[in-house]
């Protein structure tokens, strides 16, 4: 049975995050849409965009505050706060209270759709290892599900900034050679659509996902960048502390006052990326959406449109 989407009620959690930000342009079939947020600035930027949305500010580590989010809803897309501290554990609650749903008001919960990452087997990074547990905890619920695995997203490079800047100087915070597959969140956006709308044909199912056809390491991509914006980027590789906290300040901010476990899972993703890339297959993401998967200069033009 396909979706509805007149009646159906969706979920979707760090919906102020670019994977929510590609997906929700692409909702506005949807008449009843429930988006959990982190912070109020988050909530009054959503609601403005999106008046019809119930946008609910939340503390998603608490089994109260999941079976809250969880009630009266059809399918749920859970997009995990990277790199929190309890990522698994909140994926843990997000299934229980799903399954909580189906027994105090059978039939009305019907898809658990998960926002994973590309190769979960590659425990050596913790943000990886995480998702691995909550994929099996989904798997063995008894939900039905569908699992989408992403690889490295092309929108995490700062384009725009490098087009303005007189002399572009892109900072990585690992060795630039290594080889990777990349994804732009736009294909990504439009998988979590068809998954969303057929339902039932994608029970069960886990989908590695990538865009581009060949392999890419951050250099080759910044050259691309620099044909596209007519100056030549330049590249430089920070030290390794400095990347740590480079990378911190980025997810929170700050490198002051985060978690240890953050920290370590901040540390463990720069060390396997220096030394190793992350690659896959764009045939089952082609396949999925039904069109051309966005190559990585393509994605840089529409960028600098």
């Amino acid at each position: 049975m396909l979706a509805d989407p007149s009646k159906d009620f969706l979920l979707i959690t760090s919906a102020s995050g670019k994977q929510a930000w590609a997906l929700l342009p692409l909702l506005s079939e949807w008449k009843r849409l429930r988006v959990a947020v982190h912070s109020s600035a988050s909530k009054e930027r959503l609601q403005k965009q999106y008046p019809h949305a119930e946008v609910i500010p939340t503390d998603l580590y608490s089994p109260a505050n999941t079976l809250a989010l969880l009630k009266d809803i059809t399918v749920c897309i859970h997009i995990g706060p990277s790199y929190h501290p309890h990522e698994r554990e909140i994926g843990f609650m997000m299934i229980d209270a799903a399954l909580h749903s189906t027994t105090t008001n059978p039939g009305v919960f019907k898809h658990f759709i998960l926002s994973s990452v590309l190769n979960t087997q590659l425990s050596k990074m913790l943000n990886h290892d995480c998702k691995r547990y909550i994929e099996e905890r989904l798997m063995e619920s008894g939900l039905p599900y569908t699992i989408l695995q992403p690889t490295t997203f092309m929108d995490n490079l700062p384009v725009g900034m490098l087009a303005q800047q007189e002399i572009p100087v892109f900072r990585s915070t690992w060795n630039t050679e290594n080889k990777f597959s990349w994804i732009a969140t736009r294909d990504l956006a439009a998988a979590f659509d068809v998954v969303l709308t057929q339902r039932e044909k994608h029970f069960y199912a886990s989908y590695p996902l990538v865009s581009t056809h060949e392999t890419m390491s951050f250099a080759e991509a910044m050259k691309v960048i620099s044909q596209r914006i007519g100056k030549e980027v330049k590249v430089e590789v920070m030290e390794y502390r400095a990347a740590v906290s480079s990378l911190l300040v980025r997810l929170y901010g700050t490198s002051e006052g985060v978690d240890q476990r953050s920290i370590n899972t901040a540390q463990r993703m720069i060390l396997y990326y220096d030394n190793r890339g992350l690659i896959g297959n764009s045939n089952i993401l082609e396949w999925l959406i039904g069109r051309p998967a966005t190559q990585f200069d393509q994605w840089v033009d529409v960028t600098l449109n």
